[in-house]
């Protein structure tokens, strides 16, 4: 499970080595963000987005970054 392998990362080296992780698996700005909404989701997680209006209309995330780990190293 992603969310296992990030927390691996975390335990090692903290939010820099998530950061570091989620770039070096997700090169392209789409898929990263779609993998950090997956982590924001499980609510382990705690983002922090950059947003951009759309030329369209609305707001879009066109980055982020790893901001901390919400729960208790016992809890996962």
């Amino acid at each position: 499970m992603f969310h296992d392998i990030c927390l691996e990362a975390y335990r090692l080296g903290g939010v820099d080595a998530v950061n570091s992780l989620l770039k070096q698996q997700f090169p392209a700005d789409a898929d990263r963000i779609r993998a950090m909404e997956y982590l924001e989701d499980t609510g382990y997680w705690s983002i922090s987005w950059h947003e951009k209006k759309h030329p369209d209309g609305g707001i879009y995330r066109d980055f982020g970054n790893v901001r901390e780990y919400l729960a208790d190293e016992g809890e996962h």
